[in-house]
């Protein structure tokens, strides 16, 4: 009896377990500089819609209108193509974006540009554009792009060295998960005189992201 009940105990565990739902996605923080040198495409947007699911592509898409380009226009030619989709994997567990906000918020979204569809991931940097600080939103406006040359340097643990003399070390994920400490709200590693790159100071004034 004692055996009996030990394999039905087991079969049960066994079994609940394979039924537990499996979280695949999984991001780290990145300092903005990152996310913008690292994005195909970068812009100021509005959500128009729901997400309507794309049964051919499994897919999750939001129709969107573009307010401002960053980054990403200049190689498609003299009149660039507005992406009107924002695309998403449709499962969660994939790395989906689900969009909360409201439609009149404006958003900072930095993604990659397939077939003139603007496509994220929960992974991606999308976010309410007056919560970024005056200093982001001047380096997504102007300044993150002169430092791409440079690389961002994670340090999760210390101690931690710099590495190259194109790197800044980063440290903000020391002291929080999100990684939102004074180098990602004011900083950003750009090149110097001496083909160094180290951390600079953003300016406060609030570049305004409509022309």
């Amino acid at each position: 009896m004692g055996m009996s009940y030990l394999f039905l105990a087991l079969t049960f565990l066994l079994l609940a377990s394979t039924r537990l739902p499996v979280k695949a996605c999984s991001c780290g923080p990145r300092h903005p500089q990152e996310d913008f040198c690292g994005s195909d495409v970068v812009v100021t947007a509005k959500f128009l819609s729901v997400p309507q699911l794309n049964h051919t592509l499994s897919h999750l898409q939001y129709k969107i209108k573009v307010i401002k380009k960053f980054k990403g226009f200049e190689v498609l030619g003299a009149i660039p193509p507005m992406p009107k989709l924002l695309t998403t994997p449709a499962q969660e567990s994939l790395c989906g974006y689900r969009h909360k906000g409201q439609k009149t918020q404006e958003y900072l979204i930095a993604g990659s540009l397939l077939e003139g569809q603007l496509y994220v991931t929960s992974c991606s940097f999308v976010r309410p554009w007056s919560s970024l600080s005056p200093a982001q939103q001047l380096g997504f406006n102007q300044t993150y792009a002169t430092g791409c040359s440079c690389q961002v340097q994670h340090c999760p643990s210390l101690p931690c060295h710099v590495e190259s003399d194109t790197s800044c070390l980063w440290t903000d994920s020391l002291i929080s998960s999100s990684g939102e400490g004074f180098q990602s709200l004011h900083l950003a590693c750009l090149p110097q005189k001496n083909n160094l790159c180290s951390w600079k100071s953003l300016s406060t004034e609030v570049p305004q992201p409509t022309t």
